[in-house]
């Protein structure tokens, strides 16, 4: 059994799922205790060129399903079942690593145990940086480089708001689930499997499909843990999401359509309840929990 799985789901873009496999091959993790899982979402033509370009060099298969319109979970539900390694990294193609990503994932893993859910920080998605900006430094860097320019002009993680209000003791959030954000994170591969957490393959469009694993995830008893030193860089897209819930009519409606169905899907949760109704400030200002007892 591999130590690491890495699932990558992807449509067409090709450009952008090297980079991010180009990353994980430049970090410092050894490349014989990893596989890299290409979880194809029906593109036109198939990505499978692009694991054939890592043939000799990384353990990079690549799965694919018919394009039945939006469907990153069920991509990613792929690598789940298929995973050899013991802890699952959830990457968004596009997103960049840098060198000791992949080891602080591992190691907070063997520190916090078989239930451990890691959120990894990500520079290149707050609301507030130049997008071309982000682009020019990531293209003319390594990983590391840039994400260090990236730190010192401000550029930083989009949750890091939350993480100044609440702390970042995850475990100790009433509902940690907010900021689990499917671009980056990890899980124990057997946790999820022996607990049934799947993606809900209802979503069919952006929004609350990550909060909602999150949720399966700390129902089942995950840990919640922030990995400030796992980082890695999102490679900016041509319009933030944020943007678009605010001024496309059709994305927002698919947005709100996946709230509704939570709403139904958690009718006895209140955290979940009041989270859809008040919002996530309602929730991060609940009392922190008391730390569990050694």
């Amino acid at each position: 059994m591999k130590k690491l799985t890495v699932i990558i789901p992807a449509y067409n873009n090709p450009e952008e799922l090297r980079m991010t496999v180009d990353s994980i091959l430049g970090s410092d993790f050894p490349i014989e205790e990893l596989e890299i899982l290409l979880c194809d979402d029906g593109s036109s033509p198939s990505l499978q060129g692009v694991a054939e370009e890592y043939a000799g060099r990384a353990d990079v298969r690549h799965f694919w399903q018919e394009d039945q319109g939006f469907r990153p979970g069920t991509a990613r539900n792929m690598g789940i079942r298929a995973a050899q390694g013991e802890l699952c990294l959830f990457l968004d193609s596009g997103v960049i690593v840098t060198s000791g990503c992949l080891r602080e994932h591992w190691r907070l893993y063997r520190e916090h145990g078989p239930k451990m859910v890691a959120i990894g920080y990500v520079y290149g998605n707050d609301l507030h940086s130049d997008l071309e900006e982000m682009r020019g430094i990531i293209r003319s860097h390594s990983p590391d480089q840039a994400a260090a320019v990236m730190e010192a002009r401000g550029m930083l993680e989009g949750r890091e708001r939350d993480y100044a209000q609440c702390g970042d003791v995850l475990w100790r959030w009433q509902a940690p689930w907010i900021e689990l954000w499917s671009l980056h994170f990890s899980a124990p591969t057997a946790f999820m499997r022996e607990n049934g957490v799947y993606f809900d393959e209802f979503f069919r469009t952006w929004g609350c499909e990550d909060n909602d694993f999150g949720i399966q995830l700390h129902s089942r008893g995950g840990k919640f843990v922030l990995g400030r030193d796992a980082r890695a860089i999102h490679y900016p897209a041509r319009v933030r999401s944020y943007d678009r819930l605010q001024n496309d009519p059709e994305f927002r409606a698919g947005w709100l359509k996946n709230k509704e169905y939570l709403r139904k899907k958690y009718p006895d949760h209140p955290l979940v309840q009041m989270w859809l109704t008040e919002g996530g400030g309602a929730v991060k200002k609940l009392p922190l929990l008391e730390e569990a007892a050694e």
